[in-house]
């Protein structure tokens, strides 16, 4: 059984138990956002207007911005390990002291499905930032290129079960209570899992003291800019982060339009369907890399990322929007991630982490930002001149198209840039062995 679990992974000897600690945590941190997503959003959307999910949204991000902002300043001066078991303790703690929200009577639903949704949203953006920098640490590049899909797995097998208790939620009301509880305590399970399977990483990082916010947010920046595809790279981000906001308010505008109090086992169905999807697309996902080599790969998801808004333009209703936002959706959390990670393997131990912040949760941060007010500002004006649905949606839709061309823009100028980036010496980093970056890359 061993043996076939490393042939179908292509894990090597002594790789197996790391790989499925790791996997642990991750799937630990899925699970339980796979059960509160469906509830937090169908929860709010039943509470209050749909289009003011974008204000909650843009705060959210704006929180987040301040958390990374402090996150930055650990993640590259602490032992990863013990930062990984306290960040899965703290959501451990906010998990056990949110049903507080629900069990005092006269504290407002709206605000408590709030406070639930911008949890589980700082956890989709904070928890991936620290758990994959430290996977890059203990991984060289060749081996990260390898193992990267095979864990990233796990997160897609924890969204199922998590969204599969939140589809039975629509049956059988458990309670926001109950679920919060649950939360809990599959992140203490996690912190457990952290403990004891990753006791014995060793990783060689070097550790910095009084270095200011503003220092540390200066050096990540100068990084970008200096390595061209990189900075190409930060622009398709932010300008992805604004599509894929604009494709997933219409998702669920129009399902929530459509389908009223069928709406929370529609979503959990629906996010069912891609974390299904996604695992398909993620064990290819290491093929389609060595196939295409790295750079080829920075252009799918811009390019479905278009198709998508094209055809939602185009086609409307709730099947073609939620299939739109889906498909763009499944290739961003699969193959552009992978993609950005194997990149991301190259930048030096003790800049990665300001870069990675940059990258995965700056950028995309600031990109949901302008998506979400630029689609409530035209919903606001398109309502208060009394225009039909159906014109402002596809006034936003069109905004949301244009952003799609720059990521492509952006994803072609990272393929043009490559190589010449591959030579600036920001990218100068340790290595395991006598071989260099580039040959271990093999792309």
């Amino acid at each position: 059984m061993r043996e076939r679990l490393l042939q179908l992974f292509r894990l090597k000897t002594g790789e197996l138990g790391l790989v499925l600690a790791l996997g642990g945590i991750l799937f630990a941190n899925y699970a339980a956002m796979g059960i509160t997503k469906v509830v937090s959003v169908s929860g709010f959307l039943s509470e209050v207007k749909d289009h003011y999910i974008l204000l909650v949204w843009a705060v959210d991000m704006v929180l987040l911005i301040l958390a990374t902002g402090l996150q930055s300043l650990v993640v590259d001066r602490f032992d990863r390990v013990k930062l990984m078991i306290v960040v899965l303790l703290v959501f451990t703690g906010l998990y056990a002291l949110l049903p507080l929200a629900f069990l005092f009577k006269s504290f407002p639903l709206s605000i408590a499905y709030t406070l639930i949704y911008l949890l589980n949203d700082q956890q989709w953006r904070f928890f991936p930032v620290v758990f994959w920098i430290l996977v890059n640490d203990i991984y060289d590049p060749a081996a990260g290129r390898r193992l990267l899909p095979v864990i990233g797995n796990f997160a897609f097998f924890g969204t199922i079960i998590g969204l599969g208790v939140a589809g039975l939620d629509a049956r059988l009301q458990f309670g926001a209570v109950k679920l919060l509880y649950l939360n809990a305590a599959i992140f203490f399970a996690g912190s457990i899992i952290a403990y004891f399977g990753l006791r014995k990483v060793q990783i060689v990082s070097a550790t910095r003291t009084g270095v200011s916010m503003q220092e540390t947010f200066k050096e990540g920046w100068d990084f970008i800019k200096t390595v061209p595809a990189f900075a190409y790279l930060a622009l398709g981000m932010l300008a992805a982060g604004a599509v894929m906001t604009v494709l997933l308010y219409d998702a669920l505008s129009d399902a929530k339009l459509d389908l009223g109090n069928g709406f929370q086992a529609f979503y959990a169905n629906y996010n069912l369907l891609i974390a299904v999807g996604s695992i398909l697309i993620q064990t290819l996902a290491g093929r389609v890399i060595e196939k295409l080599s790295l750079k080829n790969s920075f252009l799918i998801q811009p390019f479905i990322m278009l198709a998508s808004s094209v055809m939602n333009f185009f086609i409307p209703g709730f099947l073609s929007s939620a299939s739109a936002q889906g498909v763009a959706r499944v290739t961003y959390e699969t193959v552009d991630l992978s993609n950005r990670k194997a990149f991301q393997a190259m930048v030096p131990n003790e800049k990665r982490g300001r870069v990675s912040m940059f990258i995965d949760s700056y950028l995309p941060s600031l990109g949901t930002i302008l998506g979400s007010l630029i689609t409530f500002g035209i919903i606001a004006a398109g309502l208060g001149l009394g225009l039909k649905r159906d014109v402002y949606t596809l006034i936003y839709l069109g905004v949301g198209v244009a952003l799609a061309v720059l990521a492509v823009w952006a994803a072609l100028l990272v393929r043009k840039t490559y190589e010449e980036s591959m030579l600036n010496w920001q990218l100068k980093r340790r290595t395991r062995g006598s071989s260099g970056v580039l040959d271990k890359l093999e792309f």
